[in-house]
């Protein structure tokens, strides 16, 4: 591997961007690769600096390659951006893997030759980041754990890695294919099926300001992961009602046995009302999985919303600094 094109998703965030770019700058003279570096500013409402505005060579950053800066003409959200940035490294940069990475500093720059050497000699890979110490605050980690818990177990997959990774070219092309990008990147590589080698790393600290990640955004980040795999949900769902209908099958003679034979040691219509409440329980969990189950095929029919045919419009603006 001779090349790489870092993408970088921007949101405001501007004064954390130049500092990583510093970081970049650095770690670029003592890795065996050429990078070039793509911010894609996610409709950024802050005024962007001068220095994001000039064009040329910059003598700042003089051992990287070079600098893009990829506007988008409206906020889609991280995951999305990332989608985007994803698409114009394959279209538009011819380099040999693409690494993502957030650009405020918790994915730390030093870290990319560890991603590298994982990869070395090797023309198909995807190495992520695997967390091993967080730097958040406590409720920041609880929600992440419960996250990362509630998707092992409506999915049966572990997902222990966001977007810190090194993908190959080869890669990033079927990546930019698979729908699932749109809403999350780890999720979609777990289901693209894609063969993941893990790196620990810690996380870093911030370069500067605060997280825009607060609750909101981590119950919909962990949503939106979830979602890719609604078809292996509603399949649980649909097993889980059968086990229901087991259950009730076995449950309703048992009671009908115990108020007929064991009559006076038990409440007057209790059987009535545990039989008739089962049955409600069962009828609306076989109608929400049925109207579930439904819905999900019939999305199949419609025409798949794919990161490389459909990204263009989003952006607005792409100029080298």
């Amino acid at each position: 591997m001779e090349s790489l094109c870092v993408v970088v998703p921007v949101y405001n965030d501007w004064p954390s961007f130049a500092i990583l770019l510093e970081k970049l700058n650095q770690a670029a003279r003592t890795l065996p690769v050429s990078i070039i570096v793509m911010g894609v500013d996610d409709g950024s409402i802050d005024l962007e600096p001068e220095w994001t505005l000039a064009t040329g060579e910059n003598p700042r950053w003089d051992a990287l390659q070079g600098v893009q800066i990829v506007r988008l003409s409206a906020n889609v959200g991280h995951q999305r951006a990332i989608a985007v940035g994803l698409c114009v490294a394959v279209e538009e940069h011819d380099r040999d893997a693409v690494l993502v990475m957030d650009g405020d500093g918790e994915d730390p720059p030093e870290e990319i030759g560890a991603l590298l050497s994982a990869a070395t000699g090797r023309v198909n890979f995807c190495v992520v980041a695997q967390r091993r110490k967080r730097t958040e605050n406590l409720t920041f980690k609880l929600g992440y754990l419960v996250y990362r818990t509630v998707f092992r177990v409506v999915t049966g997959r572990k997902i222990s890695f966001g977007n810190f990774s090194l993908t190959s070219r080869s890669y990033v092309r079927r990546l930019v294919m698979v729908p699932d990008l749109w809403n999350n990147m780890a999720a979609a590589v777990l289901r693209s099926k894609l063969p993941v080698e893990r790196v620990p790393i810690d996380r870093g600290h911030r370069y500067a300001g605060k997280s825009k990640m607060n609750f909101v955004s981590l119950v919909v980040h962990g949503m939106s992961g979830i979602s890719v795999y609604a078809e292996t949900i509603y399949v649980r769902m649909l097993l889980m009602t059968v086990a229901l209908v087991g259950l009730i099958a076995v449950s309703v003679p048992v009671l009908l046995v115990l108020r007929i034979y064991y009559p006076l040691h038990a409440t007057p219509g209790w059987a009535t009302t545990v039989s008739f409440g089962m049955i409600i329980i069962f009828l609306q969990l076989f109608l929400t999985t049925i109207s579930s189950v439904l819905m999900l095929l019939n999305g199949r029919v419609q025409r798949l919303v794919l990161p490389l045919m459909d990204y263009k419009p989003y952006v607005a603006e792409k100029r080298m600094l």
